[in-house]
């Protein structure tokens, strides 16, 4: 269970830190003096071993020590510093899938790919991506035999703490995933190089990609089966589907396609045992890690509001895109960011909507959300419609606890047989809402227009509303506050690995179908659709289709970025969305833009590193 790696984490102090920060001199960490604690005093008990790799899991969640306003790397806020944030900022903002409307320094050139060497939110990925690398250096090196023999760890531990290593060169490898696939030739250090004074040499994309593929293979047989691990720790389908990754973008990391090798690793995921969540909306929801979703998750990076807060993670993916006449409550929140938005770029991939609707305000805070399959039944003993935080006296005559009401989580729209219910008389009817008929198109466009005129106007553009605060037991989060959201990030899951099998099928890799492709495909369309009015057919799966299904699947999901760029769209002008470039309606990249720039602090820092070209 999350809560009780998370619970692990916040009853430690972690001495591994102190010790990691000097492995590169570029890396500008802050560490609390209550760690100055010596390796031998910390690792003299033997639950240190699980508390610190809890750290490492948790280096992707939290952004420091002290809570949600402190952070392990320096020079920029801490809820944009932290590993998941930053991560989705890179891979969404210069693409069509989404918009910020935030004028903090550095931040609107991601929306239109001008940024340089030295812009701080390039530079606090780059860091925070190589601190984790740092971090996990340091737990390999305090877990060798030698070291577990001289502290007298018995056999029973030590064999338990080389799965936690396995776990750790995992995370690693997920890190130098993301670090190549952003910034290509890189800076590279191990657990076998000297902490103090050591300067990495840069290594080439191939290399990093070489190592990584040896990384992975050499711990497959040391992880967990698939789905046997305490959640959210890695299994050996998180190494299948980290080695599927690499392989299916392998042509764009080493100019070899590797797609038969995609198929190999997907194909062993797809036959462990997962299925797909009953519903597309349970995946994104506050018991993500519990309901339907369980069955899909692969890896998550798991938040939990009362014990790992931070304003990253899906804090951030919940509050920042909840604005205008968004009801927050609803949500499970306390408050919109009047932040993120999308463009009528990637609205047009859903194609037209099905049907209007007008929506109503009921009495403000309506509780929104679906109990199994968009079924609702939200009723209290007294047999009212229920309202979040609302005084129970408010009664709705035009429910009745006897019936079952579906219901669309945005537009707020509920149905008995097909008709929509009728308004009662408190409620304030406050105008039409288009609804689609693939259920994965979660647009708010109340008071919202479609199109972009300015960017930092937070009513142009829809809404998106993909993460809530709040269960399937229409209960919100742990947090009473409406602060810290408890959603987890799926980072992996198997609706992609539908997409992957599928696309390196159609690229030519071998040991798959066209058959079995096109199965997996629809499995996920009707899904979406809520039966097979939307099935494809082999003829339909193109390269094209493929590349508009995973938008329509993985939006917002910290995919777009390498995927525009494997299908040779994020830089062409064969594939323009709004302010691309800077222009109103999109221009071509220049292309090296498809690599961030290596910041410029590195190359102060760090005399054997080479700029990116272009830069």
């Amino acid at each position: 269970m999350k809560t009780q790696l998370y619970n692990t984490l916040k009853t430690s102090v972690l001495a591994l830190l102190c010790i990691t920060t000097a492995c590169t001199d570029d890396l500008d960490v802050t560490v609390r003096d209550d760690q100055n604690q010596t390796t031998d005093e910390f690792f003299s008990n033997d639950t240190a071993y699980i508390q610190a790799l809890a750290k490492l899991y948790a280096g992707l969640a939290v952004s420091g020590q002290d809570g949600p306003d402190s952070s392990d790397i320096s020079g920029i806020n801490a809820g944009f510093g932290q590993y998941l944030r930053g991560f989705w900022q890179l891979q969404e903002l210069p693409t069509d899938e989404a918009v910020i409307a935030w004028g903090d320094p550095d931040l609107p050139v991601l929306n239109s790919g001008q940024w340089t060497s030295s812009n701080a939110f390039v530079r606090a990925f780059y860091d925070r991506a190589n601190f984790q690398v740092s971090s996990v250096n340091e737990f390999l090196r305090q877990t060798t035999d030698a070291q577990l023999a001289a502290r007298g760890v018995s056999d029973a531990l030590a064999q338990e703490i080389k799965q936690f290593r396995a776990e750790a060169r995992f995370l690693r490898a997920l890190s130098h995933y993301h670090l190549i696939d952003m910034f290509g030739n890189i800076p590279f250090f191990t657990e076998n190089d000297p902490v103090i004074g050591f300067i990495p040499q840069q290594v080439t994309r191939k290399e990093s990609f070489d190592f990584i593929i040896s990384e992975l293979l050499a711990i497959e047989d040391e992880m967990p089966a698939p789905r046997t691990n305490d959640y959210p720790r890695a299994d050996r389908a998180a190494v299948w589907m980290l080695l599927s990754k690499l392989y299916l973008n392998a042509a764009v990391y080493t100019g070899e396609a590797m797609y038969t090798e995609s198929i190999t690793y997907a194909t062993k995921i797809i036959n462990a045992g997962y299925t797909l969540a009953a519903d597309y909306q349970h995946l994104f929801l506050a018991d993500n890690d519990q309901n339907s979703a369980a069955t899909e998750r692969i890896f998550s990076i798991a938040f939990d509001g009362v014990n790992t807060q931070s304003f990253g993670g899906t804090t951030f993916l919940t509050h920042a895109p909840v604005g205008g006449s968004i009801k927050p409550r609803a949500f499970g929140i306390d408050g919109g960011w009047f932040g993120l938005r999308t463009t009528n770029t990637f609205v047009d991939l859903f194609g037209s909507e099905s049907s209007t609707f007008t929506i109503y305000d009921y009495d403000n805070d309506l509780r929104l959300v679906a109990n199994d399959g968009d079924v609702l039944k939200a009723f209290d003993a007294d047999g009212d419609f229920e309202y979040l935080g609302i005084d129970p006296a408010n009664t709705n005559p035009a429910f009745n606890t006897n019936t079952v009401y579906k219901f669309d989580f945005l537009t707020g729209i509920i149905t008995n047989g097909g008709v929509a219910v009728p308004a009662p008389a408190m409620a304030v009817a406050i105008g039409p809402q288009p609804v689609w008929k693939d259920r994965r198109a979660q647009f708010y466009t109340h008071k919202q227009t479609l199109d972009i005129e300015n960017v930092s106007n937070y009513n142009n553009g829809y809404a998106i509303q993909k993460w809530r605060n709040i269960g399937t037991d229409l209960m919100p989060g742990s947090d009473g506050t409406g602060t810290h959201v408890d959603a987890d990030f799926h980072l992996f899951r198997l609706g992609e690995v539908y997409l992957t099998y599928a696309e390196a099928v159609v690229r030519g890799g071998t040991g798959g179908s066209i058959t079995e492709a096109v199965n997996y495909i629809n499995q996920l369309r009707e899904r979406a659709y809520g039966d097979s009015s939307a099935a494809i057919n082999a003829s339909a799966l193109t390269l094209d289709f493929l590349l508009a299904e995973r938008g329509r699947e993985l939006y917002w999901e910290g995919k777009r970025r390498t995927d525009l760029i494997r299908f040779g769209k994020f830089t062409s002008g064969s594939f323009l969305w709004p302010f691309k470039n800077g222009a109103a309606n999109g221009a071509s990249l220049p292309p090296h833009l498809a690599l961030y720039p290596i910041p410029s602090t590195e190359l102060v820092a760090n005399p054997n590193i080479n700029q990116n070209t272009g830069y």
